[in-house]
């Protein structure tokens, strides 16, 4: 089987542009998720990590009115991932999209001047397929929460079938009252920055993100292997995880099979619900990995939805590379049945290997393990 890496990346958070800045920020212990207050969003104030674009950052690009402000946001981080790796878009180039709700703003807001068509994900790739004129159509993957992890391990699967040469996987989703409602009448969204696994947690931040990945069949330096993915849905409940963990044990224990490595550290999902967090210690207990150092994200960035998996997968990478562990931040004391080894302070350790582990709606799950490429 041909073997698949990632060799660039691309994206845009709260923080600004570039993967570098936004490790550097979280490195720091500086968190992206803030207290916001926006009617057009929600009626109560709520913490959320939201991107404040600048004008600046699309000059060149050509962007009229005729596009949405997502839109936008993948075009600026697909034109910057194509220019900055001198990429050649051909027939040979997959490109996937993992959004959860794509540009669903369309339909709530009575003053746009977008059809409501424009909310079909084929509408927003049309779009981007236009702008950059690909000779191929956007490849789509939206399920839940492993969207992100999910779109990696598609486009990885269709370059191994000798398709495609190269892919790039953008992940995208924006907040808005749709999105926000939906976790409110979950109770789901916490009243401050998100504390995952810690005892004292009470709900997610959500957050904004736009995050690409170039896939290759050649390594250059710095580049990462994508070793084994296992991906099962456990079809537990249309919102609540598995109470054993099914899924994602199994996942993991189909990722590893593949990936006859030890494990450095787990990047996991890691929301800061009570039943998200529990079951994911319960699955780490069942693999054995209750001892890998661990981290979740999502304290710094909320949870990005379809752009989540590709966002901790770029950013696991840059742990790997600078060969230091990032801070769980939020977490104080244990708060699941089985322990879960937290980082509870940036670390410099060398590191060869990540499990990447992510959950969602509707019982899926996802476990993907990379590992560092060294020449």
């Amino acid at each position: 089987m041909t073997d698949i890496f990632i060799s660039a990346d691309s994206l845009i958070t709260p923080f600004g542009i570039g993967s570098d800045l936004a490790f550097q920020q979280i490195i720091s212990g500086k968190s992206a998720v803030k207290k916001h207050s926006n009617p057009a969003l929600s009626q109560n104030d709520f913490y959320a990590s939201l991107i404040e674009e600048k004008e600046e950052w699309f000059d060149g690009l050509n962007l009229g009115e005729s596009f949405t402000r997502l839109e936008k946001l993948i075009i600026l981080c697909l034109h910057n991932l194509i220019s900055d790796e001198n990429i050649q878009l051909t027939d040979k180039t997959l490109v996937v999209l993992s959004s959860t709700k794509g540009n669903i703003s369309v339909l709530e807001n009575p003053d746009s001047k977008f059809s409501n068509e424009r909310a079909l994900l084929t509408s927003l790739t049309s779009k981007i397929e236009d702008y950059f004129n690909l000779k191929n159509k956007i490849q789509i993957v939206s399920n839940a929460c492993i969207s992100g992890s999910l779109a990696i391990e598609f486009a990885k699967r269709l370059l191994q079938s000798g398709k495609y040469e190269d892919a790039v996987v953008i992940g995208a989703d924006e907040i808005s009252k749709f999105i926000l409602s939906g976790f409110e009448s979950f109770q789901a969204v916490s009243d401050s920055v998100c504390k995952p696994f810690d005892k004292d947690r009470n709900g997610i931040n959500l957050g904004e993100a736009i995050a690409a990945v170039y896939l290759v069949k050649i390594p250059t330096r710095n580049s990462v292997k994508i070793l084994g993915c296992g991906t099962f849905n456990d079809a537990n409940h249309i919102s609540g995880p598995s109470r054993t963990g099914e899924g994602l044990y199994r996942s993991i224990q189909k990722a590893m099979e593949n990936s006859p490595v030890e494990i450095d550290y787990i990047s996991a999902h890691g929301t800061a619900t009570l039943y998200n967090d529990e079951m994911e210690s319960i699955a780490f207990h069942r693999s054995g990995l209750s001892e890998i150092p661990a981290n979740s994200l999502k304290a710094y960035f909320g949870h990005t939805l379809g752009s989540s998996g590709i966002l901790e997968t770029i950013l696991g990478i840059k742990s790997l590379q600078k060969n230091t562990l990032i801070q769980s931040l939020g977490f104080k004391n244990q708060g699941t049945a089985y322990p879960v080894n937290l980082i509870q302070n940036p670390e410099k350790k060398e590191l060869k290997t990540f499990l990447k582990t992510a959950s969602g709606f509707g019982g899926s799950n996802i476990a993907t393990v990379f590992e560092k490429v060294v020449f």
